[in-house]
């Protein structure tokens, strides 16, 4: 079954939405918002992306690794990355992070 996304004016309510999925908040031409949820010990491999992103930790507590260099989030924290560089994350307990993806023009 399809989920709801967001729609322009609408409020969404980011510590439920996607439950305990990954998904897709909104996609547009310009940015992605993505609410990612990740269990205990579960780990999203080095990647990197074109457009700069943000980071922000909405429940619980992740490492974020920013090339090599780890960097704690918990809830309420944010980082944000320039565009190429390279990242992964590892979660220590139950997270969700809203992350969202600049497109380079």
């Amino acid at each position: 079954m399809a989920h709801e996304h967001a729609e322009p004016g609408k409020v969404m309510d980011l510590n439920s939405f996607g439950g305990t999925a990954s998904t897709a908040v909104v996609k547009e031409k310009e940015f992605e918002a993505i609410r990612v949820y990740l269990s205990p010990g579960k780990k999203i491999p080095p990647h990197k992306v074109d457009g700069p992103i943000t980071v922000h930790c909405l429940s619980g507590s992740c490492t974020f690794f920013v090339g090599d260099e780890p960097r704690e989030l918990v809830q309420g924290s944010w980082l944000y990355l320039e565009g190429g560089a390279m990242h992964a994350l590892e979660a220590e307990e139950e997270c969700a992070v809203l992350v969202t993806i600049l497109f380079a023009n």
